[in-house]
């Protein structure tokens, strides 16, 4: 496996993460898991998908999810865990409820990014660094001017803008399903779920880099750096102040042969 210690290394140096980058892996049906994960099947906690990566990129915990702990029903559609049935994909499921109509919500579930239904045994996660398995993404959540920094890496090599969406809600659609799907990088404005039950602050963002896209973004990242582009971001103080007349009268004042 690749020095995944060293790319978390250089991604802190580059955008001065506050959380661990991290690994994730969505393990198909008679996957063998590694040791560590394969304990935890035995004793594991129901909560939703976003909270199970805060777990990991906070505490630095290993993270097992699977069907019978998804406590968010989008979540669940989103990886493939539930199918999606007619009350949901009609709206008439008044979910997410604060979306006005039955239509609205109807179209929502038609965009919603889906997994194969039944495709998937298990969600692991854990902190980039520590990663124990092959990663399919990493996820990274950072503010506004991280964001741009990453951006600025997939720019560099491609040319290519990093497309996002956002439907204030079920996030883990976009950065895990959308990002494994397209195999492109996603850039997340996190929903409610993601800031009330993951704890997500107000000035976070979530961007996720498929694992074959990682060398590319950290030498993106190494690359735009050497050219100025940096966070936190360069200000300009190349200049000369003006400062008030009181500061100005002083200095020349001091500056004179004036007693």
């Amino acid at each position: 496996m690749p020095d995944y210690e060293a790319i978390t290394d250089k991604l802190n140096k580059f955008l001065r993460l506050q959380t661990f980058p991290v690994a994730l892996r969505m393990a198909e049906k008679g996957e063998e898991l590694p040791e560590a994960f394969e304990a935890m099947k035995k004793k594991r906690t129901p909560m939703p998908l976003c909270q199970g990566v805060s777990l990991a990129r906070r505490y630095g915990w290993k993270v097992l999810l699977g069907p019978e702990e998804m406590t968010c029903p989008l979540g669940a559609l989103a990886m493939g865990f539930v199918p999606p049935k007619d009350r949901y994909m009609s709206g008439e499921a008044e979910v997410p409820f604060w979306v006005r109509s039955k239509q609205a919500r109807a179209k929502i579930a038609a965009n919603l990014p889906k997994l194969e239904h039944g495709r998937y045994a298990y969600i692991m996660a854990s902190p980039l660094a520590e990663a124990e398995f092959e990663p399919q993404l990493v996820i990274i959540y950072g503010n506004p001017a991280q964001m741009m920094r990453l951006v600025q890496a997939v720019i560099y090599m491609t040319g290519d803008a990093v497309v996002s969406n956002s439907l204030g809600a079920v996030g883990c659609g976009t950065y895990v399903s959308k990002a494994l799907i397209t195999g492109e990088c996603q850039m997340v404005v996190c929903g409610a779920g993601d800031r009330i039950f993951a704890l997500t602050q107000d000035d976070e963002m979530a961007f996720t880099i498929p694992a074959a896209k990682l060398d590319e973004v950290v030498t993106g990242l190494e690359d735009t750096h050497r050219f100025g582009m940096r966070y936190p971001t360069s200000s300009y103080l190349r200049f000369s102040p003006q400062l008030p007349n009181t500061y100005q009268d002083l200095m020349q004042y001091l500056a004179s042969e004036e007693k």
